[in-house]
């Protein structure tokens, strides 16, 4: 799978329910997407790390939800182009 670190644990895994080839990974090295079913992969969410969960809004596919082993929550309202730290 190319892109993505190798001997890494995926922590977390979500597919746009809309869109099956549109995928996400949570890694400790960070968030991943593919557009092309798992071929390839490029990393998204600049500066997210040791991250434990991804997760897509069912109601809205480009809404990406990543939380991090420490418990802080980030949103993308744009399929993971940019991020905020969520309250």
């Amino acid at each position: 799978m190319g892109g993505l670190p190798t001997n890494r644990t995926v922590n977390g895994f979500a597919v746009n329910p809309e869109h099956a080839k549109v995928m996400y990974v949570a890694t400790q090295d960070g968030l991943f997407k593919s557009t092309d079913a798992g071929a390839t992969w490029k990393p998204v969410g600049q500066g997210l790390k040791n991250l434990a969960a991804v997760t897509l809004n069912p109601k809205k596919p480009g809404e990406v939800y990543a939380a991090t082993a420490d418990g802080i929550i980030f949103r993308s309202t744009n399929g993971g182009t940019t991020w905020e730290r969520q309250p």
